[in-house]
């Protein structure tokens, strides 16, 4: 099974589940909530009016805030579970089930498209980027969010005295014991335990696979956000809150459309 078909099975199968998780603002739930999101709505900055695709929509949580500031927002999303949660939950914008590979939409269709956390589901970084191009106006914007390119080499390391989330070398004094952590600095696949039963595949990629995709589709790069934490987020999840202050774990990236003449 290909990655987008596991992560629609996935979601479809715990979509209600999931968005609980979110609703409730439990701990994993700040990370959406309270880092990505107030984030990527700033950096929309003044939007009326304004025609927005929001790619991977999930159950319309972005779109609700979009359609706040007044803009026409659509929104797309490979699970049926979420999308019709996001119908219920946002009557104002128009949602669609579909793959973001093939998007539903005629060319220049909309001034700003959007992805949070969703581009790292897709394998072809290439065959998502042309389909953003082909779909946004003559200088439009495409931004969206992902990993921070140093926080997805972090890797863990357990043993019975010491447990570490890093990257680097590690000197352990007492066993005089060296452990290198994150050296494979790659495009890789991993798994991520959203809860028991729950566990969803997507890739972490350096930041140069990136450019070179974007800069292939003539998607060129104006801005790079470092995601901060809200007040909220310490309310929710004070374990993680200091070290989110310091350690940046999502990066919004702002890019325009390259205009041929």
């Amino acid at each position: 099974m290909n990655i987008e078909n596991y992560t629609k099975k996935i979601y479809n199968t715990f979509g209600l589940e999931y968005q609980e998780l979110r609703d409730f603002r439990t701990r994993q739930g700040a990370y959406n909530e309270f880092l990505e999101m107030p984030a990527m709505i700033n950096t929309l900055g003044n939007i009326k009016g304004k025609k927005i695709l929001d790619l991977g929509c999930g159950a319309g949580a972005h779109a609700m805030e979009y359609v706040k500031k007044e803009a026409d927002v659509c929104g797309l999303d490979i699970s049926k579970t979420l999308v019709k949660i996001a119908k219920k939950r946002c009557p104002q914008a128009k949602f669609t089930v579909g793959s973001m590979n093939k998007i539903p939409y005629e060319d220049n269709t909309f001034d700003i498209v959007t992805a949070s956390l969703s581009i790292h589901y897709i394998k072809d970084l290439n065959k998502l980027l042309h389909e953003v191009n082909r779909v946004l106006k003559k200088n439009g914007l495409f931004i969206y969010s992902t990993y921070n390119p140093i926080y997805a080499t972090l890797e863990s390391y357990e043993d019975d005295n010491l447990k570490i989330f890093a990257v680097g070398e590690i000197n352990i004094k007492k066993s005089q014991k060296k452990i290198y952590l994150g050296r494979d600095r790659g495009e890789k696949l991993k798994n991520w335990n959203m809860f028991p039963g729950m566990t969803v595949k997507n890739y972490r990629r350096p930041l140069r696979t990136y450019l070179h995709a974007l800069q292939k589709n003539d998607l060129e790069l104006q801005d790079v956000i470092e995601c901060k934490p809200t007040k909220e987020f310490k309310k929710y999840n004070a374990p993680d809150y200091e070290w989110v202050k310091s350690c940046t774990v999502f990066n919004i990236y702002v890019t325009r459309k390259k205009w041929k003449r």
